[in-house]
């Protein structure tokens, strides 16, 4: 294969649940600079990261409200589970740097993906 990986960061958990959501965005972040056709994909509760909500109400760094904007400034693309997007009342608010996929588009960006970082709390925590 010619050319860079491509490379997804998962992340299913909600960012308030865990500290890993805020480290792997960072990660994320981080990565973007090598990785300039990396891309995010938010699952289940993971898609109540864009909501409006104050980080720092719920023990986050306010950091969090950043990495978004940053995301679309260095043109990375943000996926999200269209389902899980409308059980939390989200489909209507959708921001628009967000791409919305189905469960059958979701499948097929992880396996077209040369490495997936899947972040969410490890199976004895859930």
């Amino acid at each position: 294969m010619s050319g860079k990986k491509r490379v997804l960061f998962l992340f299913e958990d909600s960012p308030a649940s865990h500290l890993r959501f805020f480290e792997g965005m960072r990660m994320a972040l981080g990565f973007s600079v090598t990785h300039p056709q990396m891309e995010l994909l938010l699952l289940g509760n993971a898609v109540r990261a864009v909501h409006h909500f104050r980080p720092e109400e719920i023990g986050l760094p306010r950091e969090m409200l950043e990495f978004f904007p940053l995301f679309v400034d260095l043109g990375i693309r943000v996926f999200a589970e269209a389902r899980c997007l409308e059980e939390e009342g989200l489909e209507k608010m959708i921001p628009s740097f967000l791409i919305p996929l189905d469960a059958s588009a979701i499948r097929k960006k992880i396996r077209e993906a040369d490495l997936v970082l899947p972040f969410s709390r490890p199976v004895g925590e859930r």
